[in-house]
C-alpha cells in the first residue's frame, strides 16, 4: 500500500515510491537521502504534527508534514 510519509507511525518502515514535490524541494529532498527506491524508518513525531523525525541512509532527518506529505512510500 502507497501513503505519504506523513502517516507512518514512529517505528514503521517504508521504501520511498515516488516524491510529488516541486523541481527544487524534489531536488532539495533526494539531497537530504529521500530518493526513490530508499528505505527508511520513523524515528519520531511531535505531538501535534508540525514535525517528524525519520531515519534514512544511517542519518535521522526532520521534516515538516508538508514536505512528508510531498513523500510517498510503500510500507
Amino acid at each position: 500500500m502507497v501513503i505519504p510519509l506523513s502517516h507512518i507511525v514512529p517505528g514503521e518502515r517504508g521504501r520511498i515510491v515516488w516524491l510529488a514535490s516541486d523541481a527544487h524541494m524534489k531536488q532539495r529532498l533526494i539531497d537530504l537521502g529521500f530518493a526513490p527506491e530508499e528505505s527508511l524508518s520513523c524515528v519520531l513525531k511531535t505531538p501535534r504534527g508540525g514535525m517528524s523525525a525519520y531515519l534514512v541512509q544511517g542519518a535521522v532527518i526532520a521534516l515538516r508534514q508538508e514536505n512528508a506529505n510531498e513523500i510517498f512510500v510503500e510500507v
